[in-house]
């Protein structure tokens, strides 16, 4: 059977521009699928309602996979937690009107702590957030920073199947430096994915304004693409660019150069994309 995984947008790609716009350009582009961002959503609704959101959406028949991002809930005091959980709250609610699937929650490394009393407070935290999305059909996905080996010890130690993970290959590579070590991760355990690329330049130095569009820079995509493939992942590849000089373009040409290069660079993978 041939797998064939899904385009989609992130909304920071398109950062300068609305959410209105986001999602007609996720239509007339021809990507299947817009992850919102979470900032966007919040302006949209300062002046709109939900139910005008989802007309939108149905209009343009634009699919939302996920909304990203939130954070705050690992090392935060206890009074800034209970906010937190308030937001994730509306959160959720909002993601079930609207058909999403996840809500991509960030992770928040180590927090100065050793990895067992760090992984002691992920299981916690992260704990009280799984029991309040019990309540919804929308998943969290952690989007993990750092190492991979690292990542996958927080999430044993968390010990929950209600959590999965969103891959982002620039911090894989920023990370780990070795794309290879996504082969150690459960394929169950992803849920999303974050595709981009990157310049080339000292892996410490790197940070997210040195994302480039797919095939464009040093990441090795194909063998990630590949590697995704082996672990059946049919899902969404979301291009998450944070690049200064793309944000000066107009939206349409942001996103059609974004589907363009995702296009080349999963067709040579051997897999299809639609």
């Amino acid at each position: 059977m041939v797998v064939i995984l899904k385009s989609c947008l992130n909304g920071a790609t398109t950062m300068p521009y609305s959410l209105e716009e986001d999602i007609r350009v996720t239509c007339k582009i021809g990507f299947r699928g817009l992850e919102i961002w979470i900032g966007k959503l919040n302006e949209y609704l300062r002046e709109k309602s939900l139910d005008e959101l989802r007309a939108l959406l149905s209009t343009y028949e634009v699919e939302v996979p996920a909304l990203c991002a939130i954070g705050g809930f690992v090392f935060s005091s206890k009074e800034e937690f209970k906010a937190r959980l308030l937001e994730m709250e509306r959160l959720l609610k909002i993601a079930e009107e609207i058909k999403s699937n996840y809500i991509i929650v960030c992770a928040e490394g180590l927090g100065g702590l050793d990895l067992e009393k760090a992984k002691e407070r992920y299981a916690s935290r992260i704990g009280e957030v799984l029991d309040l999305c019990s309540s919804y059909r929308i998943q969290i996905a952690l989007e993990w920073f750092h190492e991979i080996p690292v990542c996958l010890k927080i999430v044993d130690a968390i010990g929950d199947e209600r959590l999965g993970l969103v891959v982002d290959v620039f911090h894989v590579y920023r990370g780990d430096g070795n794309i290879g070590n996504v082969e150690l991760i459960p394929g169950d355990l992803i849920k999303h994915v974050h595709i981009d690329d990157c310049i080339d330049k000292p892996r410490d130095k790197l940070t997210d304004k040195d994302r480039v569009y797919p095939g464009l820079g040093v990441i090795p995509l194909v063998e990630f693409l590949r590697i995704l493939d082996s672990k059946d992942y049919n899902g969404y590849l979301s291009v998450e660019l944070f690049n200064q000089e793309y944000w000066k373009l107009n939206p349409e040409e942001i996103a059609l150069r974004a589907l363009r290069t995702l296009r080349e660079v999963v067709e040579r993978s051997g897999l299809k994309l639609e």
